[in-house]
């Protein structure tokens, strides 16, 4: 989801920073001091960061940052991960060669991945070489069949699914969805149709927003047309504020459920009525929650600001960097235990790892522990948050709920 404030990539969902540490030195997979000096460890990402449309650079940016910091802290016993991040500018052909470079370059894993364009093509290549993605922000049902997929949040797709709920528990069952103009985001009407019909809804809408537009009023007064009361927002970073700026514009009375990860505490604090008469939803809690409800968001910010990159101070984060920290955390944690870290012992370790520590920003995970959720696969995790804006900060509930009792 592309960030304004940040020009690095789409790194939303990638191998981020924490480790297995917890990121304060307190965590029982940290068994070093000092930074990392040992043989690397290579580790990758695919993510569109350069993108019109799907451009997710807050979490690329993020996974930089949240290596950057397991190394300082020693990394995975002492060698530190080297990451290499492939920029898919959202490219199917792109995606397939980054695919192709993560087995030419020899990475262990990737983490927190994002490769909605070619995500049949990519995922045969590398699960073809054995490398297991760790992290990956699912978009396609390809991403939920893979057995090299371990992804310890539901992801993005999943997101829309949950927006669903909470519009409709609104009593907004007249839909509007609006999505970016690429291909890929074509095929969403069909994946969210089943959840909209189980809730009793419709989806009277289907509003494509293109890349580079420069009157936004035109898709909100689409979107309300056919006596439409919400709208599932399927947009990045950009296009959502953009969005959003239009809304106040016109007065518009539908009400908008987002994902939580399309907005900075910044942008919704300059979006008035549209950022507070809206209804959020994320696997992870909003980076600007309270660290009482969240204690495990203080190692993350932590990380975050050692970076010293201005897109990545509180204000200006989105909850993506959150992916790829998490991913990291996860790798770290199952990478310290093992003798010899290669694409078959971590694929092993993860396949038997049980109740990974996610510091209570994701229940506590166990990666081989999937199941099927309706069309889906392989799912390890289903909960999700909802949240709302007070004016200031976005306001999680900490009680999740979970999207296979809805």
């Amino acid at each position: 989801m592309k960030l304004k404030r940040l020009a690095p990539v789409l790194a939303s969902l990638a191998a981020v920073s924490l480790v297995a540490a917890g990121c304060s030195g307190d965590s029982e997979a940290e068994s070093t001091e000092g930074a990392a000096t040992g043989q690397p460890i290579k580790v990758g990402q695919i993510i569109p960061i350069e993108s019109a449309g799907l451009s997710v650079a807050t979490q690329a940016a993020g996974l930089t940052a949240s290596i950057d910091a397991l190394n300082s802290r020693g990394g995975v016993g002492g060698r530190p991960l080297e990451l290499i991040q492939c920029d898919s500018t959202g490219d199917p052909n792109k995606e397939v060669d980054c695919a192709n470079k993560m087995v030419s370059e020899g990475v262990v894993a990737t983490l927190a991945d994002f490769t909605p364009t070619s995500a049949e093509s990519v995922s045969q290549i590398l699960q073809t070489a054995g490398i297991p993605r760790i992290g990956l922000n699912p978009m396609n049902i390809a991403d939920f069949t893979a057995p090299n997929v371990f992804t310890p949040f539901s992801g993005s797709l999943l997101t829309l699914y949950g927006l669903v709920d909470t519009l409709v528990a609104e009593g907004k069952t007249k839909l509007s969805l609006m999505r970016p103009d690429v291909p890929v985001a074509a095929m969403l009407i069909q994946l969210l149709g089943p959840a909209v019909q189980a809730k009793g809804a419709e989806i009277v809408n289907e509003v494509a927003v293109g890349a580079g537009a420069t009157d936004y009023t035109q898709f909100v007064v689409a979107a309300e047309r056919n006596d439409a009361q919400g709208v599932i927002m399927a947009l990045t970073a950009n296009e959502s504020n953009q969005i959003a700026e239009s809304f106040d514009q016109l007065g518009s009375k539908l009400s908008y459920g987002n994902a939580a990860t399309s907005f900075t505490q910044a942008d919704l604090q300059n979006l008035g009525a549209f950022a507070t008469s809206a209804v959020y939803t994320s696997p992870v809690p909003a980076p600007s929650s309270s660290t009482e409800d969240f204690p495990g968001l203080e190692p993350f910010l932590a990380d975050m600001e050692a970076s010293g990159e201005q897109g990545l101070e509180r204000e200006n984060l989105t909850g993506t960097e959150l992916f790829s920290w998490l991913s990291v955390r996860a790798f770290s944690q199952v990478a310290q235990g093992l003798g010899s870290v290669n694409t078959n012992t971590v694929m092993q370790g993860f396949e038997t790892a049980k109740d990974l520590d996610m510091l209570g920003l994701v229940p506590a995970w166990t990666p081989g522990a999937v199941e099927p959720f309706g069309i889906f696969q392989r799912v390890s995790n289903s909960m999700m948050y909802r949240m709302k804006f007070d004016g200031d900060t976005v306001v999680t509930d900490p009680k999740q709920y979970d999207l296979r009792g809805q």
